[in-house]
């Protein structure tokens, strides 16, 4: 499908910042746009108009993006939901887990149109997995598997100087050595996490169950992904896990402070620029993590849910 036949519905009530998502999306993109100031006024026009997706602000008067998008979830199934904000995303978790909504985009300062782009497309498309979304089709990915929890220190390691990580180098080594034995003990052995002391080492996992890890990286940015076969994380659980860890008790402690499982993807969004998780039900699950070599897109950083 052309992109010209795609048909895109932006919803802020700033003009400007509404005016310049929709040129790009016009002019740059090639999609047909249709915008609203209100949800109000998008849900007037979904009425008469084709939609494929809305990409809604979320703090506008009168309807805020995720009473609109949840609208359009009850009404227009089918059209696939964005909402976007330029505030810290981890104060919306509670409620994109009650809407069920994977993707918040952060308007950054630059705006990160390339990053837009990925992310609209791989949602028009339902196709997400891989790195080949984030990177020109002439940089190399370097592609290898893991078989074993045996020395994931090293593996961590391999992966980081592939990568050509310096700055971070310790904290990105840890969050892959996390990544990977979620794989593997989560999704692929399906191990319960509160018995992780009975947890077998001797083990090798067939290559057609294999860890599969791929790096890329180019003159922005590099990416790791970790994909396992198990297919066993769900969208709901992230959400509500990374919940846990921001919201606070009576005593203002995180309240997944003792949790025996989900710590690691709020560790991974602290220490990583982008953490983009990808779905396929029973099938297949990819963790990608990016990180940029400026400080060009620091601050409230986005969230990547897809779930087929």
């Amino acid at each position: 499908m052309q992109n010209s036949d795609i048909s895109l519905l932006v919803v802020d009530d700033e003009f400007e910042i509404r005016e310049m998502i929709c040129d790009f999306l016009r002019d740059s993109e090639g999609y047909t746009v249709l915008e609203a100031e209100s949800g109000p006024q998008a849900l007037e026009i979904l009425k008469t108009s084709r939609v494929d997706l809305v990409l809604s602000d979320i703090n506008m008067p009168v309807m805020k993006g995720f009473d609109l998008l949840k609208e359009v979830r009850e009404h227009y199934p089918a059209i696939k939901r964005v909402l976007i904000t330029a505030y810290n995303v981890e104060d919306y978790l509670e409620l994109a887990l009650k809407h069920d909504i994977g993707n918040i985009f952060v308007k950054a300062a630059p705006f990160n149109f390339k990053e837009l782009s990925s992310c609209l497309s791989n949602l028009l498309n339902n196709d997400f997995f891989g790195l080949k979304h984030y990177f020109n089709s002439d940089v190399e990915i370097t592609e290898f598997k893991i078989n074993s929890s045996k020395g994931l220190d090293k593996d961590a390691e391999k992966i980081v100087e592939i990568a050509g990580e310096s700055e971070k180098r310790k904290r990105v080594e840890l969050v892959i050595v996390e990544l990977l034995t979620n794989a593997i003990f989560y999704g692929m052995r399906n191990e319960l996490p509160d018995k992780k002391e009975t947890w077998k080492h001797d083990f090798v996992l067939p290559d057609d169950k294999a860890i599969a890890v791929s790096v890329a990286k180019d003159s922005e940015k590099y990416a790791i992904s970790i994909s396992d076969l198990g297919g066993r994380l769900k969208k709901s659980d992230v959400l509500y896990w990374l919940n846990r860890q921001i919201s606070r008790d009576q005593d203002g402690l995180p309240l997944g402070l003792y949790d025996s499982h989900g710590r690691g993807f709020f560790i991974v969004r602290k220490y990583i620029d982008r953490l983009i998780i990808n779905i396929d039900q029973a099938k297949r699950t990819e963790v990608i993590i990016v990180n940029y070599y400026s400080r060009t897109y620091e601050g409230n950083k986005p969230i990547y849910i897809n779930e087929i």
